[in-house]
């Protein structure tokens, strides 16, 4: 949204919707000023955005041709329309008025203010440069990542966070773990669910919580003894916390087998998940065997696509995971 905004306060006219936008809904308004009631629920919310981005926006002016006088906020005060109301009337400038108008050879150059209210606009007057206006970001180029460090709420790196990367990670599965690590997941435990009994549905003995679910249920536990005989899965089974500090250091690093270790957690978790949801919604029930394969044979699967050099490592990978080595046409 902070992008389709920026282009807007641009003026990209390179882009169609940035033309459509102009044509549909500015009307040759300021996008600053332009009232947020109309239009679709979209363009709405672009328009509170306006607030957040100023700060971070510098308008450079030049000769004021491409400025609004009273409507784009070149001003310290912001938009002089909004802080000054009557202003068009008491200074006899024209609402439409663009900045040039009181520019001359490259110096302010305002008419006699006499309203004692409207005298305060020339107290405090910004740089004029040479050339033409223009827009900048403050600090550099405007990008995503920029707008979102400024939108975030800052907080200290999570130790657990290298267990969504790497080369095998599928981005659903890494999704769902995600969210069962910060505890997010639609478990039975949660106030809006206690209309359900609670229960778990995958061994119906405990109430159904993260830290049941992963990895203190028969059910789990049996998928993870499957992933352990298989591909040597390892997993301490105490407090979940506890248990996901302790794999963001055993399967940490950039070494292809415990990049496959950490996609494999993600993806038994997914399946996990999965079939919860399935038993609860759909009323389908399969064997841990049966998931814990499927989380194999998905992490398989990922090895399979990525192109790897014909190494100690890349073979050991390949033999871990039973998946012959590719005999490749040497000719």
């Amino acid at each position: 949204m902070c992008r389709h905004l920026w282009n807007v306060i641009k003026d990209n006219q390179s882009s169609i919707w940035v033309r459509w936008i102009t044509h549909n809904h500015l009307r040759h308004k300021s996008v600053w000023t332009v009232d947020v009631k109309g239009g679709s629920w979209g363009w709405r919310k672009l328009l509170r955005l306006r607030s957040a981005l100023l700060p971070y926006i510098d308008l450079k002016i030049g000769d004021g041709e491409s400025f609004s006088l009273w409507h784009d906020p070149w001003h310290s005060l912001g938009p002089l329309i909004q802080r000054f109301p009557c202003g068009p009337s008491r200074t006899n400038i024209p609402a439409a008025a663009t900045l040039s108008t009181v520019i001359v050879d490259g110096a302010w150059c305002w008419p006699l203010i006499t309203d004692m209210e409207c005298i305060e606009i020339t107290h405090v007057l910004p740089t004029i440069h040479n050339g033409s206006d223009s827009i900048l970001w403050r600090g550099g180029d405007f990008s995503t990542k920029v707008v979102y460090d400024i939108f975030r709420s800052p907080g200290p790196k999570v130790g657990w966070y290298s267990l969504l990367l790497g080369p095998c990670k599928i981005p659903k599965y890494s999704f769902v773990l995600w969210l069962a690590i910060i505890e997010k997941l639609s478990t039975m435990d949660k106030p809006w669910l206690s209309h359900l009994g609670g229960v778990c549905v995958l061994c119906g003995r405990a109430v159904e919580t993260h830290e049941h679910l992963f990895f203190r249920c028969s059910y789990s536990r049996r998928c993870i003894r499957v992933l352990k005989s298989i591909v040597r899965f390892s997993w301490p089974n105490r407090a979940w916390g506890e248990d996901i500090t302790w794999a963001s250091k055993r399967y940490m690093g950039r070494h292809i087998v415990q990049a496959a270790y950490r996609a494999l957690l993600a993806a038994i978790v997914y399946h996990i998940w999965q079939e919860r949801n399935q038993r609860v919604f759909k009323h389908i029930t399969r064997t841990s065997s049966t998931i814990a394969r499927n989380a194999i044979d998905a992490i398989r699967q990922k090895i399979l696509s990525i192109e790897l050099l014909d190494s100690v490592s890349s073979r050991g990978l390949y033999r871990l995971w039973r998946i012959p080595w590719p005999v490749r046409d040497t000719a």
